[in-house]
């Protein structure tokens, strides 16, 4: 297999991590990043891991060896199972970045992102150089799409209110209820409102049927009805 010193975060989403041995550790669920002052490009802190019994743990991108077409390996099989807490500072890109709204610097219209490229760098670190950003459609066809590098964009510092779900919730089309629903508890409280505000009904009654602890339902009036369901 090739190893890839590129990729994009949407690729890597379920792709099975493998310790030095050829042993399955888990699947990748997310990528940590820190933003930075200015337009530098935020550095990645490592990867998202479900283990086993559905539990996230955090593995530092140092210990990420190789990533492959169909896989990520790793330098040790010796891992910190500690359940994955998200500190101050740290965004999920996935979890957190996609659906963000930003502007093209070069034509100043408004687009969105649909997914994040990392990038090895000569010293071997990680960073998040690339965003694919898509223009809002017309008579119902698809925006046009721009492949552009972190700095020439510009929206992604501060925290956004009302950002939409749509590009997070097709990273979900090929898990089941329980493995949604679980996958929601482990967002941030924002983003797991936003992404109950555009599930359709079915899913969302599917994921709460299922969800041992619910989702929090959003605290909008305007989303009354529709989170009545997850009380």
């Amino acid at each position: 297999m090739t190893t890839a010193s590129r990729a994009y975060v949407s690729r890597l989403a379920g792709l099975t991590v493998f310790d030095p041995n050829g042993d399955r550790v888990g699947k990748v669920r997310d990528v940590v990043i820190a933003l930075r002052v200015g337009t530098a490009t935020p550095r990645v802190l490592g990867i998202v891991v479900e283990v086993v019994a559905r539990r996230r743990i955090f593995v530092p991108m140092g210990r990420v060896t190789a990533i492959d077409p169909g896989a990520v390996m790793l330098a040790s099989g010796t891992l910190n199972l500690k359940r994955f807490e998200q500190r101050a500072g740290e965004t999920l890109v996935l979890g957190e970045l996609l659906d963000r709204t930003v502007r093209i610097l070069e034509s100043g219209r408004a687009a969105h992102v649909v997914d994040a490229g990392i990038e090895q760098t000569r010293t071997g670190d990680w960073v998040l150089s690339r965003l694919a950003v898509q223009e809002p459609g017309r008579l119902g066809r698809r925006g046009q799409l721009h492949q552009l590098a972190w700095d020439e964009v510009e929206g992604l510092a501060l925290p956004q209110t009302g950002q939409g779900a749509e590009t997070l919730i097709a990273t979900y089309r090929d898990l089941n209820a329980a493995d949604v629903a679980h996958a929601l508890q482990e967002l941030p409280i924002k983003r797991r409102h936003e992404v109950a505000e555009a599930l359709d009904d079915e899913r969302l009654a599917d994921t709460r049927s299922v969800g041992r602890e619910g989702i929090e339902p959003p605290t909008s009036c305007a989303s009354c009805r529709r989170s009545s369901q997850l009380s």
